[in-house]
């Protein structure tokens, strides 16, 4: 396979005319359609997926609104934490700490007779200049020393501010009855969504999201092509606290209350994880569909009465590293990878099959 940027030299030896090296560029193979096509669809996907969301509001039923706010909240912690461990690979176990943040600053201002805007923008912030200035010594970290050093941070602020009583008895805040409706702090939360799934596209298609990517695959020869990698680094921790930030706010206002165990409870940081690989690591449409599929499947667990989130969420974990690493959106583009022309939809239908099942099979054993 030729490397881009590079040609075998002509076994006479003799030089290379520019007739012959525009006849070597006519030549050369276009990228298979279905690898140039797959950005596009995933983008028109995920747009539909959020247009029908939007409807949500019309069904006029509180309970289902208030469970589809919380599941576009996680869809919003999963996109954010998929800036930073999704494209460099640096697995944040402690993303909460943001959301957190974001809580209390939005929080203890409108206590003190700010208003809600101003303090959801102060809380993200506040919580951009804390992940910079936390990025500058722990993303010289790496692998499971930078995931422990971020879960400690987490939990040390919540033991802190349970301690220091932040916001009152214990570090419980309580909150005024807010002036907006349910369904104004849904179209936020949707919103927020929106924005994030579009920075992820953009990541995909730019200059910045090639050189985090770069990063996850290697950082030692992103370095040597020239990246400045502890940069890109520590900006795609920025760009990752301040949408997480921002929902620990809406979540603030919205639920009227909170305490450190709730906004920094490190289960949410292991849900982050879990939606962003249980969808696709990286990917774009990933992170969406996993808080959809799994905070319903979540839900119906809890109206029936089942306390099983918890033993839902590790199970999930373990066969989703065990039997699905690269995620639904890889077993989804295995499948729709293009066939062999000329065949039947069964015979199309079998061999996706057949490719998935191989792939889990082959990650099992």
């Amino acid at each position: 396979m030729p490397v881009p940027g590079f040609r075998q030299r002509p076994s006479s030896f003799s030089p290379v005319t520019p007739a012959q090296q525009e006849r070597e560029a006519r030549e050369q193979k276009p990228a298979p359609p279905g690898l140039r096509s797959r950005w596009p669809w995933s983008l028109l996907a995920g747009l539909i997926i959020l247009a029908l969301a939007a409807l949500i509001p019309l069904s006029g039923d509180a309970a289902t609104l208030h469970t589809w706010t919380l599941i576009l909240m996680f869809a919003i912690l999963a996109q954010s934490w998929n800036f930073l461990g999704g494209f460099t690979g640096y697995a944040s176990f402690g993303n909460v700490f943001f959301f957190g943040i974001g809580a209390y600053s939005t929080g203890l201002l409108l206590l003190a007779g700010l208003s809600f805007w101003l303090g959801l923008l102060i809380g993200a912030a506040v919580a951009g200049l804390l992940a910079f200035l936390l990025g500058l010594p722990v993303l010289r970290l790496r692998g499971h020393y930078f995931a422990i050093a971020t879960l400690g941070i987490a939990e040390a602020t919540r033991e802190l501010a349970a301690i220091r009583n932040i916001g009152g008895s214990g570090g419980e805040v309580e909150l005024p009855l807010p002036q907006l409706s349910d369904t104004a702090f849904y179209f936020l939360f949707w919103l927020l969504a929106l924005a994030c799934f579009l920075i992820t596209a953009y990541l995909l298609r730019s200059k910045p999201g090639y050189a985090l990517i770069a990063i996850r695959e290697s950082e030692e020869t992103a370095e040597a092509m020239g990246i400045p990698t502890y940069w890109y680094k520590i900006g795609a921790f920025v760009l990752s606290a301040v949408p997480t930030a921002l929902a620990g706010g809406l979540y603030a206002y919205w639920s009227t209350g909170f305490d450190p165990p709730t906004v920094f409870d490190v289960g949410i940081s292991v849900e982050m994880v879990l939606l962003t690989v249980l969808g696709g690591a990286g990917t774009l449409l990933g992170p969406l569909i996993s808080a959809i599929l799994f905070e319903l499947l979540s839900f119906q667990f809890q109206i029936s009465g089942s306390a099983f989130h918890n033993s839902l969420l590790g199970l999930t974990i373990a066969i989703v590293t065990i039997f699905i690493p690269k995620g639904l959106v890889g077993l989804g583009q295995e499948f729709f990878r293009p066939l062999a022309p000329g065949m039947s939809r069964r015979q199309l239908l079998a061999e996706g099959v057949r490719r998935v099942r191989r792939v889990i099979a082959a990650n099992g054993v």
